[in-house]
C-alpha cells in the first residue's frame, strides 16, 4: 500500500520549532493514530531513538498505523510537544526516555481516554519508599539491562588478553548503573580475577552527548591496559568507537547492533529490543488489549540480548559462545539472579546526601556561569552597536541556539524599552517598557549585571532573567542584552534523573521564601512564608527562615502525610548557588529513618 502524509491540526502550534515527520498507511477507515516523541538527540543516534523509530515503522507497515514523529532540542519545545500531543486526536502517545515519566504520569490522569507509553519508565516511590504504580492508562516499559549486560560482560572477560576490561557510562544514574552492575557480574562469573575499570561521563543529560569526553575516557582506559570496553553512553559512545579504531582495540556497543561504528573492532553489542517493545505495545492498542502498569522485559521475555551473527562470529570463538549460552540459560531459568546496582535505595549515608548536594550545586552553578559568560561576551560584541538592527538579532539568535533552556533573548534600550526579541515567535514583546521592573531599576543604578527574582512570564512558566549592560564606544551606558529562562527547564534535566528511584526531595528557594524549583512541580511559585498551604507545618517554615539567613547548613522537621499517621522526620541539607548577588538556596531533604551512618 502507498504511504501518505498526514497532519494533525493540533500540531500546527509546533510549527517553526519542532521537526515533525508524519507517516501513515491508508489501510482502514479508522487507523490507529500514534505519536512517538524522541529523546534528546532525536533520530540518527545509532541506538535508543533509532530502535524506537524502527518499531513504530514496523507498526506503520504491518498494522496500518498513522504515526507522527517529533524531535525536540529544547525543554520548552518538549513541553509544548507533549501537551499538544495529548490534546490532539492521537490515541496512543509514546515517549522515548525516562525524562517523560513524570510528564506522562500527569497527562495520563488528565486524559484517561488516551494510552500513554514511556520507554525506560522511571519508577516512583513515596515518602516511605513504597513503589507508586503508574496510572492505569500508562504503560511503563522497563528493561532488565543488567541481564543483557551480564552476557556481554562475560564475552568481554573471556575475550580479554590483558585481564583488564572497561565500562563507560553516560549520566551517572540508576538506570545506567544497571548496565554497569550486569557487566561486572557477568565478567566475574566467568573470570573471577578480571579487572574492571568503570567511569561515567557526568551527572546530567549532557553526559549522553559528549563524544569527545567518551574518546578521552576510552583512550585512557586502553592506554592503561584494557583491551575491551563496553559503553552505555548514547552519543558519547561514538568516542569509544573512535578510540577503538585508532588504537586497534575492541569495543562493545549498546541498544542496537553498532558494528558499523567501528568495523572489525566491535566485539558485540548488548541488544535492548526497544523496537520490539514499541511494536508490541502499539499492536496491543490496535487489537484492543492494551494494559497499563509496569512492564519489565528481560532475557526470558526477549527484551534484551546480544549480537552474534556472521559479522562478529570470527571475533567470538565457539568456546566463548557456548559458555555465554550456558550463562544465559542459568539467568532465564532463575538459577542465577543478576545484581542490580540501581533501583530504589532505602538507606543513604549522611555523607552521600552531602555529596549529592555538592554535585548538584556544582552542576547548577556551572550552567548559570556558562549562560552568564555567553551574555557577557554578547554585551562586549554589541558595544557601540545598534541594539535593534540585524547584527543585534544575529547575536540574540546565537544565544538562543546555544542555551536550550532559554525562553527568549532581548536587547533593551537605555530607557528600558525592549527593542529586539528572539525567537521571532516572541517579537510581540518588542516595544514593551520594562524600566520599572526591580531588576531593571537595579541595572540602571549600578550599570552591572543582574539576575532577577522569579516572576510569572507572559510566555507561561515562572522565569528569571539575566541582564548584562551594554556600553557605547566611549563607555556610556546604552542598554542591555538579556536572556529569559525558566529555572524548571534548566534544573529538571539535572535534578530529575538524579532523584529518580531515590525517595529524596530537592528544591531551590529564593531568600524571600519563593520556591523556584521543586521535584514536585506543583510547589513551584509558592511561597513557604505566605502561602496557606504551608501554615500547618510551622517547623518547616522555621527551618526555611534559617535557610534564608544562612548560606549553608542542616536541619530537621516533621512531615505528616495523612491525619492520624505517624510523622516522618525529614533531614535537610542546603547550600547556595549565586549569581550577581542573587542567591538561591539548594536543598536536599530525606527521611531520617532512611539515613545510615
Amino acid at each position: 500500500m502507498k504511504k501518505v502524509s498526514i497532519l494533525f491540526l493540533s500540531f500546527l502550534m509546533l510549527a517553526g520549532f519542532l521537526a515533525v515527520v508524519q507517516q501513515g498507511k491508508a489501510q482502514s477507515p479508522a487507523p490507529l493514530k500514534a505519536v512517538l516523541i524522541f529523546d534528546m538527540g532525536g533520530r540518527g543516534d545509532g541506538g535508543f531513538n533509532d530502535s524506537a523509530y524502527s518499531g513504530m515503522e514496523k507498526a506503520v507497515a504491518e498494522l496500518g498505523v498513522q504515526a507522527v514523529y517529533i524531535e525536540h532540542k529544547r525543554n520548552l519545545d518538549l513541553d509544548h510537544a507533549v501537551n499538544e500531543a495529548a490534546a490532539s486526536d492521537a490515541q496512543v502517545i509514546i515517549g522515548v526516555g525516562f525524562a517523560f515519566s513524570g510528564k506522562f504520569d500527569h497527562l495520563a490522569v488528565r486524559h484517561p481516554d488516551k494510552k500513554f507509553v514511556v520507554v525506560d519508565y522511571s519508577v516512583k516511590f513515596d515518602e516511605r519508599g513504597n513503589l507508586s504504580a503508574p496510572p492505569p492508562n500508562l504503560a511503563g516499559l522497563t528493561f532488565k539491562e543488567e541481564e543483557g549486560s551480564c552476557l556481554v560482560g562475560a564475552i568481554a572477560a573471556l575475550k580479554s588478553q590483558t585481564g583488564k576490561i572497561g565500562f563507560i557510562g553516560g549520566m551517572d544514574s540508576p538506570i545506567i548503573r544497571k548496565f554497569q552492575a550486569g557487566y561486572e557480574a557477568g565478567a566475574k562469573a566467568v573470570r573471577p580475577g578480571i579487572r574492571i575499570h568503570s567511569q561515567y561521563a557526568g551527572i546530567t543529560g549532557q553526559a549522553f552527548r559528549d563524544p569527545q569526553k567518551g574518546y578521552r575516557i576510552a583512550a585512557r582506559m586502553y592506554k592503561n591496559g584494557a583491551d575491551v570496553i563496553y559503553h552505555a553512553a548514547g552519543e558519547t559512545g561514538a568516542g569509544l568507537f573512535r578510540a577503538a579504531r585508532e588504537m586497534n582495540r575492541l569495543a562493545i556497543g549498546v541498544d542496537i547492533d553498532q558494528s558499523a561504528q567501528a568495523p572489525g573492532r566491535v566485539l558485540t553489542s548488548m541488544l535492548k529490543n526497544i523496537d520490539g517493545a514499541v511494536f508490541d505495545v502499539v499492536q496491543s492498542c490496535v487489537r484492543g488489549n492494551f494494559s497499563g502498569g509496569l512492564k519489565t522485559l528481560g532475557l526470558k521475555e526477549h527484551g534484551v540480548g546480544f549480537v552474534y551473527n556472521d559479522q562478529n562470529k570470527k571475533l567470538i570463538p565457539e568456546s566463548i559462545h557456548q559458555q555465554v549460552q550456558a550463562l544465559q540459560a542459568k539467568i532465564v531459568s532463575g538459577e542465577m539472579t543478576v545484581p542490580v546496582a540501581s533501583g530504589h535505595r532505602t538507606v543513604l549515608s549522611r555523607q552521600e546526601l552531602r555529596d549529592l548536594l555538592t554535585r548538584l550545586q556544582s552542576e547548577i552553578q556551572t550552567a548559570l556561569n556558562k549562560l552568564d559568560n555567553d551574555l557577557r561576551h554578547s554585551a562586549k560584541v554589541l558595544a557601540g552597536r545598534d541594539l535593534q538592527g540585524d547584527f543585534a538579532r544575529g547575536i540574540l539568535k546565537g544565544l538562543y541556539r546555544a542555551n536550550p533552556y532559554i525562553i527568549d533573548c532581548e536587547t533593551v534600550s537605555d530607557a528600558g524599552i525592549m527593542v529586539a526579541v528572539e525567537p521571532p515567535a516572541h517579537r510581540s514583546s518588542e516595544g514593551a517598557d520594562i524600566s520599572r521592573q526591580a531588576h531593571m531599576v537595579r541595572l540602571f543604578k549600578t550599570h552591572k549585571p543582574v539576575l532577577s527574582g522569579s516572576f510569572l512570564s507572559v510566555e507561561g512558566p515562572r522565569s528569571v532573567v539575566i541582564h548584562h549592560p551594554v556600553f557605547s564606544t566611549d563607555r556610556e551606558f546604552s542598554g542591555s542584552v538579556s536572556a529569559l529562562f525558566a529555572p524548571e527547564y534548566l534544573l529538571s534535566s539535572m535534578i530529575g534523573p538524579i532523584a529518580a528511584n531515590i525517595p529524596v526531595s530537592i528544591f531551590l528557594m529564593q531568600t524571600d521564601g519563593l520556591f523556584i524549583y521543586d521535584v514536585d512541580t506543583k510547589q513551584i511559585g509558592l511561597n513557604i512564608f505566605t502561602d496557606p498551604l504551608y501554615q500547618p507545618f510551622p517547623e518547616l517554615i522555621k527551618l526555611c527562615r534559617r535557610m534564608a539567613g544562612a548560606r549553608e547548613g542542616s536541619g530537621v522537621y516533621h512531615f505528616y502525610r495523612k491525619v492520624g499517621e505517624a510523622p516522618i522526620t525529614k533531614v535537610v541539607e542546603w547550600r547556595t548557588v549565586e549569581l550577581h548577588g542573587t542567591p538561591w538556596r539548594l536543598a536536599v531533604a530525606f527521611a531520617k529513618d532512611g539515613i545510615g551512618r
